[in-house]
């Protein structure tokens, strides 16, 4: 048994060589995991007691997950290109994004070197690429994502085009149907607007500077709801005093019906310490405010790394979340009305 298990490997090792050899392609990865703990999650309906948990998560400081990733020079500036990648819950074992085995990315194009890139596939929405560079936790459990989901947002069925000409960086996706595992929900024959999504993110650097803007448009998902729509408009930037690195940023949500509609305003500022060794800190300041006088949420994330290696380092995250009246938001589960909320992680984080 120690002998077949021996040649195996051999074998893997042996085939990775080759491929990487023919077509330069790589495994990599990120192995996140930290011991959580929250106050005053609610157990039951509005109105029950909550109580405190403490619980192993996954990706707190970012998404734990393994890819393969790839690149063929096909001659006169044009390189194929692939990326598929597995998001993995490590206090599970099981696989992310509901189920996918590559739930994160997955997708084949075509690269230029003038031209910009053109790929076909699952890949991050436009929202996604606009908050890894304006957030300074933007990959962290208790940032932008608590009070909009489109921050770690994904579409299937998807056109992207990626360029970029000196500091002017452009992002161009179109979904055919965003959720292919709703049923009906995407793709459907007579319906071109079941599940459609189109985005644009466009940033610009110069200097010590760098500002961008993002615009995201979704139908609904089935025949009877696909002429409801939730747009997001985004504009934020950083500017760079190092070691310090300083955000801002501001999103307005619009979701209409044909008998209503309500927009939500997320405002947010944070900024980013780098200390030239092993030390970064980050933190954001957020502010939710719906339609509605009792309905705004606050919330400060507080992130603290310390690199052991290269590829390895400890981290911790604390967050405070305050609700008015009315709100119900928290980071690790609903609590009742008015309630506010604390959570603290910490947690080691491997890169591959």
């Amino acid at each position: 048994m120690h002998l077949t298990r021996t040649s195996i490997a051999i074998a893997i090792a042996a085939l990775s060589v080759t491929a990487h050899a023919q077509t330069n392609v790589q495994l990599y990865g990120i192995v996140d995991a930290g011991v959580e703990y929250v106050d005053k999650v609610r157990t039951g309906n509005v109105g029950s007691a909550t109580e405190s948990v403490v619980r192993v998560q996954s990706g707190s400081a970012q998404s734990s997950r393994f890819g393969l990733r790839g690149r063929e020079d096909l001659g006169n500036g044009l390189t194929a290109v692939f990326v598929l990648e597995s998001g993995i819950a490590i206090d599970t074992g099981t696989l992310g994004q509901r189920g996918r085995l590559f739930g994160r990315q997955a997708y084949v194009g075509l690269n230029h070197k003038s031209l910009g890139e053109l790929q076909l596939g699952r890949q991050t929405s436009a929202v996604y690429d606009y908050g890894v560079q304006y957030d300074p936790v933007a990959a962290a459990r208790y940032s932008a994502v608590v009070f909009d989901g489109a921050y770690a947002g994904r579409a299937d069925n998807a056109v992207k085009y990626v360029g970029k000409l000196g500091g002017l960086k452009i992002g161009a996706q179109y979904s055919l149907g965003y959720d292919g595992l709703i049923a009906g929900g995407s793709e459907v024959a007579g319906a071109s607007r079941v599940g459609r999504q189109a985005g644009v993110q466009v940033g610009y650097a110069f200097g010590r500077a760098q500002f961008g803007v993002a615009y995201d448009r979704q139908n609904g998902v089935s025949i009877a709801t696909q002429g409801n729509t939730t747009e997001r408009v985004a504009l934020g930037g950083f500017y760079n005093i190092a070691p310090v690195k300083l955000f801002a940023s501001y999103q307005r949500r619009t979701s209409e019906t044909p008998v209503s509609s309500g927009d939500t305003d997320l405002y947010w500022v944070g900024a980013q310490y780098r200390s030239g060794g092993p030390f970064t800190l980050s933190g954001s300041l957020y502010l939710n405010k719906p339609d509605g006088s009792a309905t705004r949420s606050k919330m400060l994330s507080i992130l603290a790394s310390y690199a052991l290696s290269k590829r390895t380092d400890l981290y911790s995250e604390v967050a405070f979340m305050h609700n008015q009246d009315a709100a119900m938001l928290g980071m690790g589960g609903a609590v009742n009305p008015g309630d506010n909320q604390t959570g603290a992680i910490v947690g080691i984080r491997h890169r591959f």
